[in-house]
């Protein structure tokens, strides 16, 4: 399990393209006592860059960004930080989408369309140190 000597408090980075999904995500992260974003990104050149200079504990990634996969950047950004845990967020997956991020180095994927809880929940286990691949998706469970 990673520990943050710091304080109780996820630094979060955020890397999502489309306007509309980061400021709901960044509007109810204002609501959330124990997740800070460090940062709010739209492109992987620009991740990779915020991620050397925030440190964040978690990066939440989209995976369809305008200048490639952000799976294909994972290694990069984990390049930049060693210690920040990357978690995939898109908007449709299978099981070999998570094999790859996995692959990768990636500490977990989870499908936009879920709850907030669940993205919560998910951002402080993986924080914590665990891996979280949605179990839902097509081709079988983890």
């Amino acid at each position: 399990m990673l520990v943050r000597p710091h304080s109780d408090t996820i630094r979060l980075l955020l890397v999502e393209d489309h306007a509309q999904v980061a400021m709901a995500l960044d509007a109810a992260f204002e609501t959330v006592t124990d997740i800070e974003v460090v940062g709010s990104v739209r492109a992987i050149e620009e991740a990779v860059s915020a991620t050397g200079e925030h440190r964040p504990d978690v990066v939440l990634l989209d995976r369809r960004l305008p200048d490639g996969d952000g799976i294909d950047a994972i290694g990069r950004l984990r390049e930049q930080s060693p210690d920040s845990r990357v978690l995939v967020f898109t908007g449709g997956a299978d099981r070999s989408i998570a094999e790859r991020v996995a692959a990768a180095g990636g500490a977990g994927l989870l499908l936009k369309a879920g709850l907030l809880e669940d993205l919560l929940d998910t951002i402080r286990r993986v924080a914590a140190g665990e891996d979280s691949f949605d179990v839902d998706l097509p081709g079988g469970a983890w």
